[in-house]
């Protein structure tokens, strides 16, 4: 509800990083901290149990790393915000964290997450159902206005605008036909007709459509670039 704080889950498993960022987080009254969980395991048992706006998660964690874990929340919670921290800058595991629906997703790399006003405003954007990535993700995926990715809208047709919308909207094949009135081939001609026009046929599937979706949203200014500010820390 309006006005009342984000409700926050920081996933964790050192235990002195989860303790202060639970601390540091709460002093903003924006944000309240309703669970602190050691590893992803424990983390989707109580994003089920106390229903968090947001969660803050690890990347790599054992028992069950942060983007399976973060997977497994969103699959069954759709709604929940997630902030994945991570020191790695993974193609793949970049993009299997933004596979399904990239809204309300954050993909901070913990060496430029230097301060915290940019961790908070990272999680008021995935609260708002934003894709929050680091710059220097954004460089690797979407371009940065180098990549041909990058003006390739202009070559795409009215329907494959609307394909593209849909699949920026996490909607599946299926989906995307019964929302157009097309038959699910002729969803899947359009997009691979996307993924010609952006040089993704030699991609993996996956990989091309998280790409494609990635370049849409950074064009059509739904992609925010975490920031990056110098500081000695929180």
């Amino acid at each position: 509800m309006e006005g009342e704080p984000i409700r926050v889950l920081m996933v964790d498993d050192h235990e002195l990083m989860r303790e202060a960022y639970g601390t540091l987080l709460g002093e903003d009254p924006g944000i309240e901290i309703v669970g602190l969980a050691g590893d992803g395991r424990q983390g989707v048992a109580l994003a089920a149990k106390l229903q968090p706006d947001v969660v803050i998660m690890d990347g790599r964690m054992p028992r069950m790393n942060g983007v399976d874990a973060s997977k497994i929340i969103r699959e069954t919670q759709p709604e929940i915000g997630i902030v994945l921290l991570s020191a790695f800058d993974d193609d793949d595991f970049v993009r299997d964290f933004l596979a399904g629906d990239p809204k309300g997703k954050a993909y901070m790399l913990k060496q430029s997450l230097t301060t915290l006003p940019d961790l908070i405003q990272a999680i008021r954007d995935v609260a708002d159902g934003k894709t929050v990535l680091a710059p220097p993700i954004v460089a690797k995926l979407a371009g940065a206005g180098n990549s041909p990715e990058s003006a390739f809208l202009a070559e795409l047709t009215e329907r494959e605008r609307e394909v593209l919308d849909c699949m920026a909207r996490g909607l599946n094949n299926a989906a995307i036909a019964e929302e157009l009135f097309i038959q699910p081939r002729t969803v899947e001609r359009h997009i691979g007709s996307i993924f010609s026009k952006m040089r993704l046929q030699q991609q993996p599937s996956a990989h091309a459509r998280v790409n494609a979706v990635l370049a849409y949203l950074e064009d059509t200014g739904r992609l925010k670039s975490g920031r990056s500010q110098e500081s000695d820390g929180f």
